[in-house]
């Protein structure tokens, strides 16, 4: 029997529990039963996995509950790579099914705990705090930027007499910019109280939010409509800076473009190719 053979048939076990695909590799019963150990360690650590790239979601829903939440989620969505590092993408549309029930036999086996008196109260927000999560997670594991564009940088091309307007410019590879209610992202600063401090708020009237590393540590705040429209301007292979912020400024005729451009450089958000 080849070694392909053997890995399908583990896999077969390790993702069912169905020890029949084992036996033809197990000389008896014994060796089979201490399988299991190989088994209840693919679970733990995919479920502390979990966990670790999800701390306010298992933090607010309670380590037990969102614990039998993950193992589901491995049944469902095993690891497809030799590395637990980032695993749970989809977790966040997997909470959605769950909070509906379409991914659980019986429901009844996750309800909320007693102190909860009401259950969709204690699901509100769920989906957008795994959103938050798994974003600062990849914030976190970006790479650098090589090109930022530094105020050093700016005031360099200006004695150039360079126009900044024509500047084609794009975000930093940290930067990840989602939808989440303001609500959610208030209580996703409450649970994460241990780095509260690290973490900028601003009033906003729409539901963006932008993450962005800053000298090693994932920063986080609310967006304007203007400022929305701004980073989402600068997106993927970016624009000219101009550009950009005429689209602000058509959002928000009082848009301090000043004010966007500094904030831009002291936070380091955006990259440059360098001539």
């Amino acid at each position: 029997m080849s070694t392909d053979q053997y890995i399908d048939a583990f896999t077969v076990y390790l993702r069912s529990g169905d020890l029949s695909a084992m036996a033809r590799f197990c000389e008896n019963s014994s060796h089979m039963k201490r399988l299991a150990i190989y088994r209840n360690g693919f679970y733990k650590g995919c479920v502390d996995a979990l966990a670790a790239n999800f701390p306010m979601c298992e933090k607010k829903m309670g380590s037990e509950y969102f614990r039998k939440m993950a193992r589901c989620y491995v049944d469902r969505f095993p690891p497809e790579q030799g590395t637990l590092v980032g695993y749970g993408l989809s977790l966040p549309d997997f909470i959605t099914d769950f909070i509906k029930g379409n991914e659980l036999e019986s429901k009844d086996t996750f309800e909320t705990p007693a102190n909860q008196q009401n259950k969709s109260k204690s699901y509100l927000n769920l989906v957008d705090i795994a959103h938050l999560d798994y974003a600062w997670l990849l914030s976190l594991m970006s790479a650098d930027s090589s090109e930022t564009l530094t105020i050093g940088y700016v005031t360099q091309l200006m004695e150039q007499g360079s126009e900044l307007t024509e500047l084609n410019v794009k975000l930093n590879p940290s930067v990840r910019l989602l939808r989440a209610s303001e609500e959610a992202f208030a209580e996703w600063i409450s649970l994460k109280t241990n780095s509260s401090g690290d973490v900028r708020t601003a009033s906003s009237t729409v539901d963006f939010v932008m993450l962005w590393r800053l000298h090693g540590a994932v920063q986080a705040r609310l967006l304007s409509a203007a400022e929305a429209t701004l980073m989402q301007a600068l997106k993927g292979k970016g624009c000219a800076l101009g550009e950009a912020f005429d689209a602000a400024i058509k959002v928000d005729e009082n848009f301090e473009v000043s004010d966007a451009f500094t904030a831009c450089l002291q936070n380091e958000l955006v990259e440059i190719e360098k001539i």
